[in-house]
């Protein structure tokens, strides 16, 4: 709809410009296209601070359960101190939180610290024990989206840490502000990008890196040159937070720390770049054999 503008001017027999119905009128019509407006900049994702909160990205296929102090799980999920014990559903996105402590770490969060902040979940069975930056509360039992304000102060990046005992909730969010909304419900693509910037891997989503797997490898080679030395660039599907670890494996075997050549026995290769937007494998060939292929994990975690 096109702005209605009120008319001032206009001399009528016995009054100048909109009468009150009509100027109002207009009024009420503006308004409402401008609040539909805002409820649709609103739908924009991008205000949960928190990744993986839905149905969850998993490219370490982590089966759920027991994770041990500092070890990752889900994408962008790691225990905290003492371990933990958390299975999210694939279907629905019900976080069973059996034991421990569950963080985030959220990498600088701009507009945060300092302000107050608003951590909520969707239908926690029990009570939870939140951490945002050091600030301490509880997000009560309850039905529909419950949470807690708290104000951190620090600087640099944000743990988040979320503790439990036998408690099922779903959708977490870490929002600016001092009231809990809708969920932040993002396209897959654009959280599983958001996923690679920390952790990312060469092998398809169902398997678990480290398996003989010649799905999705990279590399390559040409029959009949052999025994020579082999240059291969890769780059990432998304740019890294910063030089990642990167770990290699041959597809033939799923053996740690090279190619497989022509005929699957692994190669060892040196790394001779690597950067946060790509790396370089080098390696030579034994003679009669030739080509090179390869998986990765590239790990950025925080």
């Amino acid at each position: 709809m096109a702005q209605k503008l009120i008319d001032l001017l206009t001399q009528h027999p016995t009054w100048v410009g909109d009468l009150f119905p009509v100027a109002f009128g207009k009024c009420n019509d503006n308004f409402t296209e401008l609040y539909a407006a805002l409820a649709a900049v609103a739908a924009v994702g991008g205000k949960n601070m928190l990744i993986n909160c839905g149905l969850p990205i998993n490219q370490r296929v982590f089966a759920g359960g027991a994770l041990a102090t500092g070890a990752y799980g889900y994408d962008r999920w790691k225990a905290g101190a003492g371990g933990c014990n958390v299975t999210i559903n694939a279907t629905t996105g019900v976080f069973t939180h059996t034991s421990g402590p569950l963080q985030q770490i959220v990498e600088a969060p701009v507009l945060a610290w300092g302000q107050p902040l608003t951590i909520s979940v969707e239908n926690p069975s029990g009570n939870i024990s939140v951490s945002v930056g050091g600030a301490t509360g509880t997000i009560p039992s309850g039905t529909g989206r419950r949470g807690v304000t708290l104000t951190p102060s620090g600087s640099g990046n944000m743990t988040v840490q979320l503790t439990a005992t036998g408690v099922t909730y779903s959708r977490p969010q870490l929002e600016r502000g001092s009231a809990a909304t809708a969920f932040d419900a993002r396209p897959v693509a654009a959280e599983l990008a958001m996923c690679q910037r920390y952790y990312e891997k060469s092998y398809p989503m169902s398997v678990a890196p480290g398996v003989a797997q010649q799905l999705g490898r990279r590399g390559g080679g040409q029959a009949g040159v052999s025994g020579s030395a082999m240059y291969f660039v890769q780059p990432y599907l998304v740019q890294k937070r910063a030089v990642p670890v990167l770990n290699i494996y041959n597809p033939s075997n799923g053996a740690g720390g090279g190619v497989g050549n022509d005929a699957g026995t692994t190669v060892v290769t040196q790394l001779p770049y690597s950067s946060d937007s790509a790396f370089e494998l080098n390696w030579t060939n034994a003679a009669g054999r030739w080509g090179g292929w390869f998986h990765y994990v590239a790990d950025a975690e925080l």
